[in-house]
């Protein structure tokens, strides 16, 4: 079972709702950390609004499946971002499979 974090939480007559993430490629917090990333969510989406980092690097595979995963334990289906190369400016859209679909209700029969 993949861990799930909460969206919302209520505390008296307030809802907070996670809107906006900062993400940071660092293996201890409060370290120099190598890039940065800003997403935002809007229903079951994820936008990537901006990633740098420290030599210009681009975001690797690796780093995309780390997101991913988050986005995942977030519940969202798709997330998306803007590419620009040789200066020309393409946007992507990526399905996160595992929530595309809703969960079977399994029940262990004796």
């Amino acid at each position: 079972m993949k861990e799930t974090i909460t969206r919302t939480c209520q505390m008296d007559d307030w809802i907070f709702e996670v809107k906006m993430v900062r993400a940071l490629k660092v293996r201890r917090y409060g370290e120099p950390y190598s890039a940065v990333a800003s997403l935002t969510t809007n229903g079951d989406q994820v936008y990537i609004d901006s990633h740098l980092s420290v030599n210009n690097e681009e975001l690797t595979k690796d780093d995309f499946m780390t997101i991913y995963r988050f986005c995942e334990s977030l519940g969202m289906k798709h997330i998306s971002y803007d590419r620009i190369k040789n200066g020309i400016k393409t946007s992507k859209m990526v399905d996160i499979i595992e929530n595309q679909y809703p969960k079977p209700n399994i029940r262990l029969v004796k």
